[in-house]
């Protein structure tokens, strides 16, 4: 075979690659761990349940394989007051749990359907929440939060109050955001204002 076959062949892979794990995030996305299984992602992909089986032993290590195909580094704007910043944490927390997650795995993991994958999804989401730690930490050494403010309490209140919204059917719009930080501000905020 030659170079630019190899080459051709690689890239035909990887186009292949992408569209399992594409389609597999998909169906986790909208109906949950338990929907992710060799045979619906090769019907939805359009690809041979054996081409998947060359590439994953089963269906658990393709749901993780798309899991952790979701997971990306993402770094918080530093140009924004510290209101503007938690609004835009939310927007990206909503985006992370609806391109990522979903409603359908949100589901699963409040309901604890499925330990094996919610441990994978619970595992993904505390990576991203370190960065609303991070920041909550970094704005009380400022002085811009209150200096007695408890940290895991306040993350835990900020996602849940997302994963509501989510849960309920509602869009984590600005005007969503805004009323959350307006209701919740006053605890927030080291001058109570």
């Amino acid at each position: 075979m030659s170079e630019l076959e190899q080459q051709a062949k690689a890239v035909r892979g990887h186009a292949i690659d992408a569209r399992i794990l594409s389609v597999a995030l998909d169906i986790l996305r909208k109906r949950g761990p338990a929907a992710v299984n060799i045979e619906a992602v090769a019907a939805r992909a359009g690809i041979a349940k054996t081409t998947i089986y060359r590439r994953y032993d089963d269906r658990d290590q393709l749901l993780r394989a798309a899991i952790a195909s979701s997971s990306t580094e993402v770094e918080i704007p530093t140009d924004l007051g510290t209101y503007e910043t938690f609004k835009w944490l939310l927007r990206d927390a909503a985006g992370v749990t609806e391109s990522m997650v979903g409603r359908g795995a949100a589901a699963s993991i409040i309901l604890n359907e499925y330990p094996e994958s919610n441990d994978m999804m619970r595992a993904m989401i505390k990576s991203r929440s370190r960065l609303l730690t991070r920041f909550l930490h970094e704005r009380v050494a400022s002085g811009d939060l209150r200096p007695d403010l408890d940290i895991g309490l306040a993350a835990t209140v900020l996602l849940g109050a997302l994963m509501g919204q989510l849960i309920r059917g509602g869009e984590p719009s600005d005007e969503w955001a805004d009323s959350v930080l307006g209701l919740l501000w006053p605890g927030f905020a080291a001058d109570g204002e």
